[in-house]
């Protein structure tokens, strides 16, 4: 008898224990299961956060015109590309006035004044509907009073990297305020009737625009400055060669041959996009940007307006974004002495007095 209740004594140990070892197991269970789902969540929640508080900003400039995106923290690196006013970025990080963002496949750094937090997106969308509105009917009435557009390129040379500018007719009355940047570009085989633009310096200018450079460069002369003639004309041939030669620089640089392009044409326009292509413009001094602190640069930025040239790539983020093109303090384009008088007191660039881009 005392064995039986011995071995059912035991039988029950084994039992207890049993039950109890299962719900131990069970029990570690149910709680990583939970602790797992609380991570996951937590994690989710941390993105989002990363993604939304103080990360995503719009675009807005002053003047409703597109934001230089740059390789570097500061207006002397190249532009990588251009975003347009309204469009949202996300900042990685910053470095004083400038933010190093994401937009799309590109990542650089923007001036941080352009920009403000996506709260204000409502607001900013509904500006550039209204900016867009205006740009398309500045258009329409320009297309009646400046070059007109003939045709857009087929099968472009440089289409791989975005670009198919438009085939102008240059037109005999507005000659002089033909516009020529990456969107606009002369008809094919153009070639100016040319004249020497300060008499025995071997630099030419169309016939029409020569006279006003000898007229300033006299005048300058007087006063003890000389107007050097660096670069005026220039064949399509030379620019095509000067504007691959910026494109190899680029590749050598590591960028693929599409962004080495759009690189290149913040530097060089493209081949029948120049200003020099047409004889319209040139080269005064030396060409790099400490020009402007030379003597001459002083008296263009004076007088030039009243022989009829324009600095036409200014030294504004604003501006630069625009004309697509760094500052160069050394160009100066003819454009007629009333347009030039007119852009300068109003410091437009010849973009913004015709009204098109």
């Amino acid at each position: 008898m005392n064995i039986k209740r011995f071995c059912a004594l035991i039988c029950g140990v084994i039992i207890i224990i049993s039950s109890f070892s299962a719900c131990t197991v069970k029990g570690d269970l149910e709680i990583e299961t939970e602790f797992k789902t609380e991570q996951i969540t937590e994690k989710e929640a941390t993105t989002a956060v990363k993604e939304t508080a103080g990360k995503k900003y719009v675009v807005k400039t002053n003047d409703g015109s597109p934001l230089n995106l740059r390789a570097g923290a500061g207006t002397d690196y190249d532009v990588l590309a251009t975003i347009e006013n309204g469009e949202t970025i996300t900042i990685l990080n910053q470095q004083g006035s400038w933010a190093k963002v994401k937009h799309g496949e590109f990542t650089g750094w923007v001036n941080t004044e352009f920009i403000e937090q996506e709260t204000q997106v409502t607001q900013t969308e509904t500006t550039v509907t209204k900016q867009d509105k205006n740009k398309t009917t500045a258009t329409q009435v320009s297309s009646q009073t400046s070059p007109g557009a003939a045709k857009p390129q087929s099968g472009y040379i440089y289409s791989y990297a975005g670009f198919n500018p438009v085939e102008i007719t240059i037109k005999s009355d507005s000659w002089n305020l033909t516009l020529l940047n990456r969107h606009y570009t002369l008809p094919e085989g153009y070639v100016p009737q040319l004249a020497e633009a300060v008499k025995g310096s071997g630099v030419y200018l169309d016939y029409r625009v020569a006279p006003h450079y000898q007229k300033m460069y006299d005048a300058a002369l007087k006063d003890g400055i000389t107007l050097s003639p660096n670069s005026g004309y220039r064949s399509y041939q030379l620019q095509k060669n000067n504007f691959e030669n910026k494109i190899n620089y680029y590749m050598s640089q590591g960028y693929d041959k599409a962004t080495a392009a759009q690189n290149a044409s913040r530097v060089i326009l493209l081949p029948g996009t120049s200003e020099h292509n047409a004889g319209l413009a040139m080269d005064i001094g030396w060409v790099t940007e400490d020009f402007e602190n030379s003597s001459a640069f002083a008296w263009l930025s004076a007088h030039a307006q009243d022989y009829g040239f324009i600095m036409r790539y200014p030294k504004s983020e604003n501006k630069q974004a625009i004309t697509e093109i760094i500052y160069e303090p050394w160009h100066w384009r003819y454009v007629g002495v009333e347009a030039a008088k007119e852009m300068k007191a109003s410091g437009q660039v010849l973009e913004e007095y015709l009204g098109v881009k």
